[in-house]
This record gives structure tokens, C-alpha cells and sequence, in this order.
């Protein structure tokens, strides 16, 4: 058997929080380059099982660092390196990522990962191993196993979806994004966590979620029970938190992939995020005031970018012009 392509101390140092930069950067790179040799696997077996995570802190940092790497919203359609990776180490994979971390014994024969991404103007609809179905919204992606193992379901998701998650008490669900992971037992549910939105939202259609976060660094975020017709927002700089409550029967037309938007209580430079993504056009906001700006609307008639956007500029405080294919938008007077 070849020897592994990599030092197994600065391995073992990277999943402990105890390297430089430049070393954390080599492993990430080498946990990102394509199928791993059967010595890689074993060295990460070896390590953790050797590795002692004694506290939930440790637990959480060890996550923090596996997270970054396995940066969902990084990942493309079909199977990205990172995937070849968690589908021939899925336990050093669970282990990070909180999943059956008590369960060595279950962690004997990988896993399967499957990887479903949603283009840019499109949507799709995954069938879950437990019978969940999740509607992936435009250039979301979403990573589940071929079975779920152990005491919970686990998926990983960048983007957005709405949820229909199987009861099972016995097993809780598990959606995380790197903001946050929502608990479930069954329920339903819509989910935006875009790396590049200032926000990321949570709204409980039926049943009960748990909404646990984190902020980046060892910062925790309140464990927050939503009811149904609760939306939670949490700030992706600070960490703050805001509920509200919406109409449920006017939202969960969201779950169809049709041509609706509803925006609770958005700021316009997610919205502008948003209808960039579904409409795949570019989309510049020219004036940060502007992108602070928040709106309560819905869209459920088929209106195009164009009326969306006029609706939003309802008080005529904007400029809004097409040059060379990109929509721009400033502040009128500017």
C-alpha cells in the first residue's frame, strides 16, 4: 500500500485547530484534490480514532473547521472533489460534522453522497432515503447520504429549499448550512442560508423546528423553537435575531417551484440576490443604503423581473437601467 500523500502530524493538528494559516490551507487543498488512496483513508480513520473530543466546544470548533472546507455553496452540479472525499471517509466526515459522533461502531462501511445542485433559473425536487422530499430552489445544492445511520438524518444544504421531512421521533432530521442547523422530527419548512445574503431565514410552515446556530469563531447562537407561522432571521455579521410572522396559507405555494416569490420582511440586497438567481440575470445595487432597505411582498401572478422591480421602486427613490445586459440600480440623485 502507497503511503499517504500527506503528513499525517500536520493532518492530525489541522482537525485539533493547531496549525498556520499556510498548513490549513495545504490540507484543505489536499482534502479538496480528488479520490483519496486506501493509506488516506486509513490515516484519517487512525486519527479519529485517536483524536479525544472531550467537550461540546472542541466538538463545535472541530466542525467549524470542516465546514469551511466543505464549504456547500462552493460545491458544483454532480459530484465535486469534496464529494469523492466525504463518500470514501464518511466517517471522518460524520465525525466532524457532528453525525453519529458517538457511534464509532456504525461507522464501519462508508457512506454514499449524493449532490444535487439547482442551475440558476431552475429548481428541483429530491426524494430523501426516509421518504422527505425537498424542493431545491435556483442555484441551491444539497448533499445527503444513501441511508441514514445512526440516531439522526443529516443533510447539508447551501441555498434555499422547502422541507418535507418524514416523522420519525426516534430520529431526529438534521439541514445544516453554515449559519445553522434546523432540528426536526417532521415538519415543513423553508430554509434560506446563501453565503452571499446578509441573512439567512427560517420559516415554519407546520409542526415544530429547533433552530440552532453559530456566527463563525466559538460564538453560539440562542437555540431558538419556532411555532408554525413563526420566520426567524438571523444576521449573518452579527449574529442577532428577529421573528416574525407570516401568512402560512399564502406561502407554501413556495413548495411547487412555481413562478412565486414571497419576501418576508427582506432587505433589497438579498431580494436583488434572489430574482438574480431565479431570473439568471446580473443584478448591481450601486448605493448600500439602498440594500438596507426592507419590504414585505409577495408575487404569485407570473410578474416579471421588470414589474418586480418597478414594485419595489414604488416611491420612485431609485434609478433602475439595463447597460450591456446587467441591471444597475442607484439612488435617485446620485
Amino acid at each position: 500500500m502507497k503511503p499517504s500523500s500527506i503528513d499525517p502530524h500536520l493532518l492530525e493538528r489541522y482537525f485539533l485547530d493547531a496549525c498556520s494559516v499556510a498548513e490549513a490551507f495545504e490540507v484543505e487543498q489536499w482534502l479538496a484534490s480528488g479520490e483519496k488512496e486506501d493509506a488516506d483513508i486509513a490515516l484519517l480513520c487512525d486519527i479519529f480514532d485517536r483524536i479525544d473530543i472531550r467537550n461540546d466546544a472542541m466538538a463545535d470548533k472541530a466542525f467549524e473547521r470542516c465546514a469551511d472546507v466543505l464549504n456547500i455553496g462552493a460545491v458544483r452540479q454532480g459530484r465535486s472533489p469534496l464529494l469523492t472525499v466525504l463518500a470514501v471517509v464518511a466517517m471522518a466526515a460524520c465525525f466532524f460534522l457532528g453525525v453519529l459522533l458517538h457511534r464509532k461502531e456504525a461507522l464501519v462501511a462508508p457512506l454514499h453522497f449524493t449532490e444535487v445542485y439547482a442551475q440558476r433559473g431552475s429548481s428541483e425536487k429530491v426524494t430523501l432515503p426516509d421518504g422527505s422530499t425537498i424542493h431545491l430552489k435556483s442555484g441551491s445544492s444539497l448533499i445527503y447520504p444513501s441511508e441514514f445511520v445512526g440516531d439522526t438524518r443529516e443533510v447539508f444544504l447551501s441555498g434555499e429549499c422547502y422541507a418535507s421531512i418524514a416523522k420519525d421521533r426516534e430520529r431526529p432530521f438534521i439541514m445544516t448550512t453554515r449559519m445553522m442547523n434546523v432540528r426536526v422530527t417532521g415538519t415543513e419548512f423553508n430554509i434560506k442560508s446563501f453565503p452571499e445574503d446578509s441573512e439567512a431565514e427560517v420559516a415554519l410552515v407546520e409542526g415544530n423546528v429547533q433552530l440552532e446556530g453559530r456566527r463563525g469563531g466559538d460564538t453560539p447562537l440562542q437555540s431558538i423553537q419556532l411555532a408554525p407561522g413563526n420566520v426567524v432571521k438571523v444576521d449573518r455579521n452579527n449574529g442577532e435575531t428577529r421573528i416574525s410572522e407570516f401568512n402560512v396559507n399564502s406561502y407554501v405555494s413556495q413548495q411547487e417551484g412555481g413562478d412565486v416569490f414571497v419576501f418576508l420582511d427582506r432587505r433589497l440586497c438579498d431580494i436583488v440576490s434572489e430574482l438574480s438567481r431565479r431570473f439568471d440575470v446580473s443584478i448591481v445595487l450601486h448605493d448600500k443604503s439602498l440594500g438596507e432597505k426592507r419590504f414585505y411582498s409577495s408575487f404569485v401572478n407570473g410578474e416579471s423581473l421588470d414589474q418586480m422591480l418597478a414594485t419595489f421602486n414604488a416611491d420612485g427613490s431609485m434609478v433602475i437601467r439595463e447597460d450591456a445586459g446587467v441591471i444597475r440600480i442607484s439612488k435617485r440623485g446620485l
